[in-house]
């Protein structure tokens, strides 16, 4: 499962690196970090051209998102 939704839509207009003609396949890692604010950073990268990419969400966005990605990060 990818996590583009995650990513903001200018970076998304932003051609892979390795796979040209398609947009990056953002993946979560194990970084999650809270943030002041109620913010948590999540870090993103590229599983095709291994890209990273750090994403700030809201504490309701990250708990909407939250099992899926402790999930995909192994946290569960």
């Amino acid at each position: 499962m990818h996590f583009n939704h995650l990513m903001e839509s200018k970076r998304m207009k932003i051609l892979c690196k390795k796979d040209g003609g398609k947009s990056c396949y953002w993946m979560p890692t194990g970084n999650i970090r809270a943030t002041s604010g109620k913010n948590v950073n999540v870090s993103l990268y590229c599983k095709t051209c291994d890209c990273r990419e750090e994403v700030f969400l809201t504490e309701e966005q990250f708990r909407t998102q939250e099992s899926i990605l402790r999930k995909e990060v192994g946290d569960v």
